[in-house]
């Protein structure tokens, strides 16, 4: 068979029924292949957006990410998606075609050499360090070995993308697959006893404490551990706030749950980070944007454990780790509910009830929220509260992605996608496409801005192609209202790029609808946002819907590190 076809099918035996693409000629057999195979594929308008597809694809399913992209650039332009794969620990597999080996650079070994094939560029090197594995594949007989390779690397320890350049000949050379020469993958890393060893000091240290916390990473998700959280929960009786990525594992109407935290947190998350004694890091990289720009989210006495698969997360500078733990948190987290269940305990109750009691003075939405200019708080807590078990939240950058994060509430087991370390713009689209293909019984409800929207405005036309079940809200509020905010902040109003006399305008968000085929709405005020997102919701059609919403929406900050605010107004 063909190696092209070996490919397609390798990809169907572990588990890959979509693949995101774009055809062209580098990758000519294998488009073909795909098309043979019977693996269901999804072609984007932009080899830039088909991994981002990919990596929702990979988030809501847990299952790896499929993508093939032609040679030069088509390469290129995948990757600012395959960035994001990266930092977001998104297992995806990027196959992408290349000019036959006799024509590629990197074959050539002439030192300075840029190119040398039609549409030709040295892939590999340039997506090393946005990959856990990267090669060309020069020997067709060596497909099985990298492809086992790559899977496993991608699907193992702290997840993550790899690449595979396959060239013109090798793409359509033919190989024997019962000869192939595998990859062994070397044996599996056993956490046990690592954790053991310092399970005594985690308990040592929860006996001595008096108001412990712990934080919910993403971690936990890739470790398949969501119900032996909730277990562990249950058990020790102590308050959890969670990591963007991490907060729709649990209700936040759950007694022990106090949302999300950090910068962009709930309101009172400062009060309850600041006042632990203890802290128990699990699967989180306790990141600035959690931990505050200087770090000191935390009581400077506060001893913090930190539990993660990745030994540079517990090496790199930031917060204080008193005890690193490198090992599965979901692991951990079995044995310390061993070890809870095993003993007894002080209560916890004091703390649990002040943090209750915060939650409940300092709500989220306030009465002031109910008027217009629709207030973005009002519209989106509205989109969770009219939502149910069946849908996926999306959002992308700047104030749709804060105020998300600050509202949704996960009541019904909803879950949320998003750009959870770039917070990137333009992600809401291929986001919600991914997690559309990736399910079909579930209804996307993806929240994006109006500038946020021209990033990727050419998956509009996937969207309604594919006829996906995805409702795209998209915030009018003049554009760009987050950087308005930071200008304002800390430059005296000073704009560039954020209004229209300066580079942005608000496109006719009507017409961008009907151009690209698909179904128009529009909610201009609070009162009628319960009504017509009803509407929109009970179909499973496309639909765009512009959202009129305050230009000069503020956004709630619980944790703002006064210092570094006076220096960059200096």
């Amino acid at each position: 068979m063909r190696v092209a076809d070996y490919i397609a099918s390798f990809l169907i035996s572990n588990g890959i029924r979509d693949i995101f693409m774009l055809t062209g000629n580098g990758a000519m057999y294998l488009n073909d292949a795909i098309a043979q195979s019977g693996i269901g594929f999804v072609c984007a308008r932009n080899e830039a957006a088909a991994p981002m597809m990919a990596e929702a694809y990979a988030k809501f399913t847990g299952r790896l990410g499929a993508i093939c992209v032609t040679s030069g650039p088509g390469s290129t332009n995948a990757l600012p998606g395959l960035a994001e794969a990266w930092v977001d620990s998104d297992p995806i597999i990027v196959i992408s075609g290349q000019a036959q080996v006799s024509h590629t650079s990197h074959n050539a070994k002439v030192p300075g050499l840029r190119t040398l094939g039609t549409a030709e560029i040295d892939i590999v090197p340039i997506v090393k360090p946005l990959t856990k594995y990267a090669a060309m594949i020069s020997d067709p007989d060596s497909i099985r070995y990298h492809l086992e390779k790559a899977v496993y690397l991608a699907t193992t320890e702290r997840h993550g993308p790899v690449w595979l350049d396959i060239p013109m000949d090798v793409q359509y050379a033919i190989i024997d697959p019962e000869t192939l020469p595998g990859y062994e993958p070397p044996p599996a890393k056993d956490y046990v006893l690592d954790i053991a060893r310092d399970l005594n000091t985690v308990m040592d240290l929860l006996k001595n404490s008096k108001r412990p916390l712990l934080i919910g990473g993403h971690g936990i998700r890739q470790s398949r551990a969501v119900e032996k959280l909730r277990e562990l929960v249950e058990l020790a009786g102590i308050p959890i706030i969670f990591s963007r990525f991490a907060q729709d594992m649990m209700p936040h109407s759950h007694p022990l749950n106090f949302g999300q935290a950090g910068i962009k947190g709930s309101r009172y998350c400062a009060s309850i980070m600041r006042s632990a004694d203890l802290v128990i890091s699990l699967g989180c990289r306790l990141a600035v944007q959690l931990v505050g720009h200087k770090f000191d989210a935390f009581d400077h006495a506060a001893k913090v454990i930190a539990v993660d698969i990745d030994p540079a997360e517990l090496q790199k500078p930031g917060v204080r780790i008193d005890v690193p733990i490198h090992g599965d948190v979901g692991t951990f987290m079995e044995q310390l509910s061993g070890k809870l269940a095993q003993g007894e305990y002080s209560s916890w109750t004091e703390g649990v009830k002040d943090c209750q009691e915060l939650r409940e003075q300092h709500p989220m939405i306030q009465p002031d929220m109910q008027g217009n200019p629709m207030d973005l708080y009002y519209f989106m807590s509205r989109l969770d509260a009219l939502s149910e078990e069946n849908h996926v939240f999306v959002t992308d950058a700047g104030s749709n992605y804060y105020v998300g994060g600050q509202v949704y509430r996960f009541e019904k087991g909803q879950r949320e996608i998003t750009s959870g370390t770039f917070a990137s713009m333009g992600l809401s689209i291929p986001l919600a496409i991914g997690c559309a293909v990736a399910n079909k019984d579930i209804q996307v409800l993806a929240v994006t801005g109006d500038g946020s929207l021209e990033l990727n405005i050419q998956e509009l036309k996937t969207l309604s192609h594919y006829g996906l079940n995805v409702k795209l809200f998209v915030i009018n509020n003049g554009g760009y209202v987050s950087m308005r905010n930071w200008q304002d902040g800390y430059f005296e109003g000073r704009r560039i790029d954020s209004a229209e006399e300066t580079g942005v305008g608000t496109l006719n968000l009507e017409k961008i609808a009907a151009a690209f085929d698909l179904e128009y709405e529009r909610i201009a005020s609070y009162q009628e946002a319960d009504d017509k997102i009803r509407k929109v919701v009970s179909h499973d059609r496309p639909v765009f819907v512009e959202v009129i919403c305050d230009q000069n929406q503020k956004i709630v900050e619980p944790i703002k590190d006064l210092a570094f605010n006076v220096a960059h107004r200096q």
